[in-house]
């Protein structure tokens, strides 16, 4: 007989994505007066743990920490630790328990017990913001409550560092947050980044906290925990809808991490043979180098200091650094070190002035001046034999040009004036420049074509600013959230030209401390992190196009 099957393999079916289901819990969650030494959670399937210790939070937090064990379709948790009298334990559950086969976590459960007569039954709910950002952080944080005992009280702020949180709880991938079955009182809410696991703050985290503490509320009703018909256990805790007022008044913690604001070198090095770059915490407003035989040369922002060798073959300097408005007052020894890649042989220095910065887009902007730029201070005598060529019907034409700043250690050729729209030729000739090791530049040529205006597009803005708002500066953010303009509120409106044609978002910051930055906020000096506003919809310009928007924060 003809065969009319495929032959193949059965497909199993489709992949499990259900998280596993309790089915049961003994003893039962809620019990009061517990004096057992483990519970047991039953499930729909065969269970295993992920990273228990993480992501099982316990309040109040246990010293001695609780042992996890699976069996078959059951998790079994014994309790190490003495519990305390009168005391209701929270266990959450934040994704600790998975399906042994497909890895599905269940996403939260609560075990509630207390050692007394009753569970308390008091709330708190509240949310956390990346302060700059002003939306959830991008990983869940620590949120810890610290109830305003008279120990607690005693501690002040140093708390976060020597106290230990009478409650704990994560954020929600919205950054929302609740504690349930707290005892009446006030308190202290922090939001902790916690990369160490150990519920204290360090000046390396970033944090959030309130400035007032927080009164706890009753629970709006109780967590259903008890078995239905189908011997199920109904989680509610997590599907608690509050009221809409309530939602509103509840507290927002920022988080930010703190700047260091100690001046410090942060990175000392030998770029190549007889070039040196030293970087700063923060920008240097007046430094003075103490060395033999350096020059050296500060960017724009202050913090970045490229030094050069009069002797091209050193391989040790020794650098006195001051700078008397940032307290810096440093001494660094930096010593060459060869790549390990490198093809030339130590103390031989290369033949040609090298370019690290040319004209080598296809489009440069037209409100920007052309330079090229070398990685050490030039000199030369025979400038005027550097020709401009501007491509005007079909053929290359001598244009106007200018030369400045070529001795300066920025090492700079520029030329101006130029029309938009036209493409320019620039051709230096070899030997045209020497650096301070003699060597010579080869011969080069860039070719370019001056944007115009037409292909950027303009935008304005009416802004009415809060009476309550110091410093108000706007900044223009890219899709990557970098910043493109910044400038400060001094008129109800705010012009942004030559923008390219892309998708923008428009913040604006209340520069408290009028450093021209958003500045974060630091817990011991109790300076919350400086107000941001974000513009309602993101900005698609259009090149050749004005766009006009009104932005009221009044």
């Amino acid at each position: 007989m003809a065969s009319c099957a495929k032959q193949g393999f059965p497909s199993g079916g489709p992949v499990d994505k259900q998280p596993p289901k309790v089915k049961g819990v003994s003893p039962k969650s809620e019990t009061t007066n517990y004096t057992a030494k483990k519970f047991k959670i039953d499930f729909d399937e065969y269970v295993t743990m992920k990273d228990a210790d993480n992501n099982v939070l316990i309040s109040p937090p246990m010293k001695v920490k609780p042992e996890y064990q699976t069996k078959g379709h059951s998790v079994v948790v014994k309790l190490n630790d003495t519990l305390a009298p009168n005391t209701t334990y929270l266990f959450q559950f934040k994704g600790a328990i998975v399906d042994y086969n497909e890895g599905n976590p269940l996403p939260s459960f609560e075990y509630v017990f207390s050692t007394g007569d009753a569970l308390d039954s008091m709330t708190i709910s509240g949310k956390v913001v990346d302060a700059l950002k002003q939306s959830p952080t991008e990983n869940p944080v620590t949120v810890a409550a610290y109830r305003m005992t008279d120990e607690n009280e005693a501690l002040g702020d140093s708390i976060v560092a020597l106290g230990s949180p009478t409650y704990q709880t994560r954020t929600a991938s919205d950054g929302s947050f609740k504690f349930n079955y707290m005892t009446p009182g006030r308190y202290k809410l922090i939001a902790l980044e916690d990369a160490d696991k150990n519920l204290k703050y360090s000046a390396s985290e970033a944090i959030g906290w309130l400035d007032t503490t927080v009164t706890a509320q009753n629970m709006p009703k109780p967590v259903d925990t008890t078995l239905a018909k189908n011997d199920t256990i109904e989680q509610k805790a997590d599907a608690i809808k509050e009221p809409t007022e309530e939602k509103k008044n509840e507290p927002t913690l920022m988080m930010s991490l703190k700047e260091n604001p100690s001046q410090r070198v942060t990175s000392r090095d030998f770029t190549a043979r007889g070039c040196l770059r030293i970087t700063t915490q923060m920008p240097m407003v007046s430094p003075v180098v103490e060395a033999d035989s350096l020059i050296w040369s500060l960017n724009n922002a202050g913090d970045t200091m490229s030094l050069w060798t009069l002797r091209r073959n050193c391989d040790s300097v020794r650098v006195v650094l001051r700078d008397s408005a940032s307290s810096l007052n440093d001494t660094l020894v930096i010593k060459y070190r060869e790549p390990k890649k490198s093809k030339r042989k130590s103390g031989t220095p290369e033949k040609d002035l090298n370019v690290i910065h040319s004209l080598v887009a296809s489009t440069h902007p037209h409100f920007d001046t052309m330079r090229v730029r070398f990685d050490v201070p030039v000199g030369g005598d025979s400038f005027d034999s550097i020709p401009l060529m501007n491509l005007s019907d079909s053929s290359w034409t001598y244009a106007r040009m200018t030369l400045d700043d070529i001795h300066s250690t920025g090492s700079i050729v520029a030329y101006t004036p130029l029309k938009q729209g036209e493409k320019y030729k620039i051709t230096i000739p070899a030997s045209i420049f020497r650096d301070l090791y003699g060597r010579a530049n080869d011969s080069l040529v860039f070719t370019t074509t001056l944007s115009s205006a037409e292909d950027y597009g303009t935008l304005s803005l009416d802004i009415k600013v809060n009476g309550t708002m110091t410093h108000p500066v706007v900044q223009l953010l890219d899709e990557s959230g970098n910043i493109v303009r910044q400038q400060e509120v001094s008129a109800t409106q705010i012009r942004f030209e030559n923008l390219k044609p892309i998708t923008y978002r428009v913040r604006l910051f209340d520069d408290l401390d009028g450093d021209g930055k958003w500045t974060a906020g630091d817990y011991y000096l109790r300076r919350q992190p400086e107000p941001v506003k974000y513009y309602a919809k993101s900005l698609q310009l259009r090149a050749n196009w004005e766009m006009y928007e009104t932005w009221n924060l009044e």
